[in-house]
């Protein structure tokens, strides 16, 4: 009875698990949780990616999670149905076969999760061999009744293992098979369809499983195809779609959980095939069908070893998130820099050319570790062919091979993201304390003082964060060289860049007095606040420039028209050097007033 029940109790384990996990979402309105109960997998940044960077598609995206957990309940309910203790299997060969049908419903699982995080031609090299060994017993296995679909079988089993192997070499660096080839991958469906028109004549497989096994035929080739539509549509969902149908393959794990547990004997005698044990040419050619493309992958000793490339899977975790060397593990650290030296950003080349192994990059990181001054490391780049040995090497990068030596110049490269964020707020910390209110006889109903932190070409914006903001009011306040408004945005420029300036905002029910004694310029200009919520926006880590305080609502009447008066001062001996005052209160007014112009 336990062994009936433990499929009910685990795909109902599952339900209840993404239950919680959805009530958690909502509770958060972080939808992570519920698609890490759905999917198995985190949800990261290479999956926003596929959504477009952000789930602007979000309904779209819980209806595919409903559907998907409800499969795949399904699947376990399936999978963990165990059949009761029959007389067992009938032959080694069987014993075999079920614990390779066994093995590739883990791999469908969550094997493959593990799997994943292998190199990729190590890791399809291992799906291979299981999947080859598996298709090629599965074959010998079942009580044919003619040797012509048998031979059929094993020819499939070799093409598609031919493909698996294909696949797996197409992902060495250098190596570009044709595309038509890949074509090949097709046998698997005739492989498929040839087993099950054995399994129905063997007698040990019940018709639901042999049901099961032709939807998951016809489910694969709909997938198929709809992928390939799907691909030459551009439309909004179609991300969303092609992910979902890359996540429909429950159907062919249940029929490979199903055909390993009808294995057992049901109670009848099971009929050898016709002439007895196989002949020796048949396993002979068996063994072959698995061996000669596994040993086709293997490259020759001139061949460059190229573990890793960059942009794949195992690298996106320094190359794509910024893994910091801080929060690298030792036996990671040589791979980082692999992956740092084969990636691409952009137009930018990579450090290296993929000509060389990883053992001849390794060796020409530790010259660069070991040379005197950035130009010497250049002339190391350009010995080695590099497209970018101009620029020199990248600290970042060079860090994971001799941190101490990268301290030297860049200790900060040595921090975690723990420490980095730390020392960030503190920094952000001590630069507010050193700004002061301009005004002080004059209190606002809400106001404050803060750094701002400018980027490169310097300027602050101001906008309704419910409204998008205007590209133009930056061309508006170039042109003007100090205030520019467009709609709900507006820019004002600075003296100074890529460093921070103070800055004090001030917003009041009416038109506070007019102050120019002190300030270089002054200007106001109409601004509109269409959701009533108008401000400044924050700095973090990564953005490059914002307030580092938050500073408040300044559409103190809610949605409306507003007037925008901006003070601005420099002066070498203040603190920072430069000093902004931005008074908002309500008017209807679009009309910009100078009331002091830049000095000539």
């Amino acid at each position: 009875m336990f062994r009936h029940r433990l499929g009910q109790f685990v795909a109902g384990l599952y339900l209840v698990i993404v239950a919680v996990a959805a009530v958690v979402s909502v509770v958060t309105g972080d939808i992570g949780y519920v698609w890490t109960a759905v999917a198995w997998l985190p949800l990261s940044g290479r999956i926003l990616n596929v959504f477009g960077g952000t789930f602007a598609v979000l309904p779209v995206v819980v209806a595919e999670l409903a559907v998907l957990a409800v499969l795949k309940a399904w699947m376990l309910w399936q999978v963990f149905t165990l059949p009761p203790r029959g007389k067992g299997p009938a032959g080694r060969r069987a014993v075999r076969l079920r614990r390779l049908l066994y093995l590739a419903v883990a791999d469908s699982l969550f094997l493959s999760v593990l799997t994943g995080r292998l190199p990729d031609v190590l890791d399809e090299a291992l799906r291979g061999a299981l999947w080859g060994a598996l298709k090629v017993l599965f074959v010998l296995a079942v009580v044919w009744g003619s040797r012509r679909l048998r031979t059929l079988a094993l020819l499939c089993a070799w093409g598609d293992l031919t493909a698996m192997a294909m696949v797996a070499a197409d992902e060495i660096p250098g190596v570009r098979l044709p595309s038509a080839l890949m074509l090949l991958g097709l046998v698997a469906f005739v492989w498929q369809a040839v087993i099950l028109v054995g399994q129905r004549r063997d007698g040990r497989w019940s018709s639901a499983t042999v049901r099961i096994g032709w939807f998951s035929v016809v489910a694969s080739m709909v997938i198929r195809l709809a992928v390939m539509l799907v691909g030459l549509v551009s439309l909004p969902l179609s991300p969303a779609v092609l992910w979902l149908l890359g996540e429909l393959n429950v159907f062919f794990t249940v029929w490979i959980a199903r055909s390993a547990h009808e294995l057992t004997d049901p109670g009848g005698q099971v009929v050898l095939a016709a002439g007895g044990r196989p002949s020796r040419l048949l396993r002979t050619a068996s063994a072959t069908v698995v061996l000669v493309p596994l040993l086709g992958m293997i490259q020759p000793e001139v061949t460059p070893r190229l573990t890793y490339t960059g942009w794949e899977d195992e690298c996106l975790e320094w190359t794509d998130l910024h893994r910091r060397y801080g929060d690298t593990r030792p036996q990671d650290r040589e791979k980082a820099f692999l992956c740092h030296a084969r990636a691409e950003a952009g137009r930018i080349p990579p450090m290296f050319p993929d000509t060389l192994s990883d053992q001849q990059i390794l060796a020409y990181g530790r010259l660069m570790c070991a040379a005197p001054d950035g130009r010497e490391q250049g002339a190391l780049l350009k010995r080695a062919g590099s497209a970018r040995s101009a620029w020199g090497v990248d600290q970042d990068a060079l860090v994971f091979l001799c941190p101490d030596t990268v301290a030297v110049r860049s200790p900060e490269l040595l921090s975690s993201e723990v420490e980095e964020q730390a020392e960030n707020a503190r920094y952000v910390a001590e630069t507010n304390a050193r700004c002061f209110d301009p005004w002080p006889g004059l209190r606002a109903r809400r106001q404050r003082t803060a750094a701002y932190f400018l980027f490169e070409g310097g300027g602050y914006g101001l906008h309704d964060f419910g409204d998008p903001t205007e590209d133009d009011a930056f061309d508006v306040a170039l042109d003007d060289g100090f205030v520019g408004v467009s709609g709900s945005s507006a820019v004002v420029m600075t003296y100074r860049e890529n460093e921070p300036i103070c800055l004090t905002v001030k917003a009041f029910g009416s038109a506070p007095p007019l102050r120019l004694k002190g300030w270089d310029q002054v200007a106001e200009v109409g601004i509109v606040s269409r959701s009533g919520r108008l401000g400044v926006p924050v700095y973090s880590e990564g953005r490059g420039s914002g307030a580092g305080a938050r500073l408040p609502n300044l559409a103190l009447k809610g949605p409306g028209r507003y007037r925008l008066r901006v003070y601005a001062r420099e002066d070498e001996g203040r603190d920072l050097g430069e000093e902004h005052l931005v008074v908002v209160f309500p008017g209807g007014s679009a009309r910009k007033t100078v009331y002091r112009p830049l000095p000539r």
